[in-house]
């Protein structure tokens, strides 16, 4: 989705959100949450898979993250419609690292998500150092 806040506005970015830890939500839980609320998407916990986990440290204006990199395993069939948390378009795999996605994504995340040979993996990332510094803790 191309963003319409922060952060990462007016780039494009997964669909996603937080936790409601006050509910001890699981991720699979916020994932079906999620893409209801941001993209129309009825599912379940089982249409979820979990990819990876990312930790960034001193995002900026944001803190310390931790997110849960969840796949969704249906196939869509049409583009969710707008939100306003942004717009939607598909982008073909071949052209996500051309596109206009965040420094940390393209460095760091994307080539985990599209390496189709790897079942999981857990990526850090220190953003208070400049140039970030990644650590690949498993893969």
């Amino acid at each position: 989705m191309e963003r319409a806040n922060h952060p990462n506005k007016g780039l494009l970015s997964p669909p996603g959100g937080k936790l409601r830890l006050d509910d001890a939500e699981s991720p699979f839980i916020c994932s079906v949450r999620e893409s209801n609320e941001e993209c129309g998407i009825v599912s379940e916990i089982k249409d979820w898979k979990l990819i990876g986990l990312i930790t960034e440290k001193e995002y900026p204006n944001i803190g310390n993250i931790m997110i849960f990199m969840m796949e969704y395993q249906r196939r869509l069939e049409k583009l969710p419609a707008h939100s306003i948390e942004g717009n939607f378009l598909f982008v073909p795999a071949v052209d996500i690292m051309e596109s206009n996605i965040p420094e940390t994504d393209k460095k760091y995340i994307w080539n985990f998500v599209l390496n189709k040979e790897r079942n999981f993996y857990s990526v850090y990332i220190d953003c208070s150092i400049s140039p970030y510094v990644c650590v690949i803790e498993s893969v």
